[in-house]
């Protein structure tokens, strides 16, 4: 194996914690891929996902203790965004850890082993468990030497296979090709918001899961700050100004029943873990006619990271759309397929 194929380079590093047998470092971003034992890795795994190997509520100061010891493995390997892989038995297993919200740890797991194996987490940890059997099966199809070769190129794909969009410079800088997408606006159907204070106190920390970032995106309650409900019971946040340009607002109470949503809409409170329901306090609203956005059909896996200073991002597969509002081209986000043709209809 030849780990500069795949961008890497093999480092030598002594680390107490972690008992490293192999370990390589990409050359294009902070992140150390490390071969550690089984001993080492089930323990580590063990103390934030629990013996139940799930992604369990903790309470604050386990998590906050948590958070304080990856952190200081990650300054000890000078990263950050870590991949650590052992064997366990019959299985091949994996912890991720990101301090970087430009790579989600659950999507990054997600990337490399989604279709053959079992992932838990969230933005800052996740693991992922394979069976050793199916992993040896995958290897000779990709004519692969060993596990931590594949590993090694599978990490380099989901840097290479993807499309990195940073809004703020993209919309100054393809302007034009913007301009050239196709119109589209929002149909006459109904929307619903809440505000945020409406549902936890100001200056209080909520997660909400989106489509587009399963992970869970952090937001704090404000008066200038709206939860937006979407036809299949997705949220997002928006702000006041940006909502009110958008939508008209109506005194209407959402029904879940009759606007036929998928699932009922929640956000998760940072403080606790509890989830409340959004269905029982949010109205609905009517898109304006005159907000309307450019769109065009993703070719490849996309992140979008809006122009602000949040570097949370959208994640967008093929075959889902990039959009761009039409008066403000940094403003850029990624709809799902089966939403934007539900929800959006050509220009005429």
């Amino acid at each position: 194996m030849r780990p500069n194929n795949y961008g890497f380079a093999m480092v030598d590093i002594a680390n107490e914690q972690l008992n490293i047998k192999q370990c390589y470092r990409y050359e294009k971003d902070a992140l150390v891929v490390a071969e550690i034992s089984c001993e080492v890795g089930d323990r580590l795994m063990n103390e934030y996902l629990g013996e139940a190997g799930s992604m369990g509520r903790l309470d604050t100061d386990s998590t906050e203790k948590t958070r304080e010891r990856y952190r200081d493995i990650l300054h000890a390997l000078d990263c950050h965004l870590l991949l650590l892989v052992w064997k366990s038995q019959d299985e091949d297993r994996l912890l991720f850890i990101s301090d970087t919200r430009r790579v989600r740890a659950l999507e990054f797991i997600d990337y490399l082993i989604a279709e053959f194996g079992l992932v838990r987490g969230n933005a800052e940890y996740a693991s992922g468990q394979i069976s050793s059997a199916i992993l040896a099966v995958q290897l000779s199809g990709m004519d692969l030497s060993n596990t931590m070769e594949y590993f090694l190129q599978m990490t380099m794909s989901y840097y290479e296979d993807c499309h990195w969009v940073e809004a703020a410079k993209y919309g100054v800088i393809h302007c034009d090709e913007i301009a050239r997408m196709t119109k589209y606006y929002k149909k006459k159907i109904a929307w619903a918001y809440v505000k945020s204070t409406d549902v936890v106190p100001q200056g209080e920390q909520v997660r909400i899961k989106s489509l587009e970032n399963e992970s869970g995106m952090l937001l704090t309650a404000d008066e200038d700050t709206y939860i937006m409900i979407g036809c299949r019971g997705e949220v997002y946040d928006i702000k006041r100004e940006k909502f009110e340009r958008t939508y008209e607002a109506t005194d209407e109470a959402l029904d879940v029943f009759e606007q036929m949503l998928d699932f009922l809409p929640a956000i998760e409170k940072v403080s606790d873990g509890d989830y409340i329901s959004l269905d029982d306090v949010a109205n609905l609203c009517y898109p304006r006619r005159g907000a309307g956005i450019y769109a065009s059909e993703l070719s490849s896996r996309t992140k979008v990271f809006p122009a602000n200073d949040s570097m949370e991002y959208f994640l967008g597969r093929p075959g889902d759309y990039m959009a761009v509002r039409l008066d403000d081209f940094t403003d850029i986000y990624v709809i799902q397929r089966e939403i934007f043709l539900q929800t959006y209809e050509q220009e005429q």
